[in-house]
């Protein structure tokens, strides 16, 4: 996965700033002072995709006297062009989540810049959560033990049990297929 954009709206320290675009970079460095948002990016990118961020409440994530957020995010991955949206609204003690899959299709005849989205939402937001984890081939847990560290949590894999430490890295190598091949045998 690639990052290519990054759209917020009232999440976390966020309200309405310019949209983040990482098209051509090959390396990105954030730096800057503590409690500057640096890691509030990074939690932008994992709730949209996982619904899940440094804070166990969504709610918790919106922007503070706002009742709203939303994350726009825009990835590659293989040949592909992908954008997750996923917003919440808070109403009183209930909330409202929406989550949008999309997949970029080009206009054809070789003009990239000609085309649109097009929804592979699943019914329900479970569904498009697991379409999501299905595609990217990882989960979040997976992420955070393997390929983003999060701040003051970089012993999360060491402190873990050693049968979810196997697991963990079980779904890194992507042994998971050998347990499908086992399965196909059986039948």
């Amino acid at each position: 996965m690639i990052p290519l954009k990054l759209t917020l709206h009232n999440f976390m320290c966020y309200r309405d700033p310019a949209s983040l675009d990482f098209s051509g970079l090959h390396l990105a460095c954030l730096s800057g002072n503590n409690g500057h948002g640096k890691s509030a990016i990074l939690d932008a990118m994992t709730w949209a995709l996982w619904g899940k961020a440094r804070s166990n409440q969504a709610d918790d994530l919106i922007h503070l006297g706002q009742t709203d957020m939303s994350v726009d995010f825009e990835f590659g991955l293989g040949p592909n062009r992908y954008r997750v949206i996923r917003s919440r609204e808070r109403r009183g003690r209930a909330g409202k989540s929406d989550l949008q899959l999309q997949i970029w299709q080009d206009g054809g005849a070789g003009q990239p810049t000609q085309g649109d989205w097009r929804a592979i939402t699943e019914p329900t937001l479970r569904d498009t959560e697991q379409a999501i984890v299905d595609l990217l081939r990882i989960d979040y847990d997976t992420f955070i033990n393997s390929a983003f560290l999060m701040q003051g949590r970089a012993d999360e894999f060491t402190v873990k049990p050693p049968n979810q430490r196997k697991q963990i890295l079980g779904d890194i190598l992507g042994l998971g297929i050998y347990d499908e091949y086992e399965n196909r045998a059986k039948e």
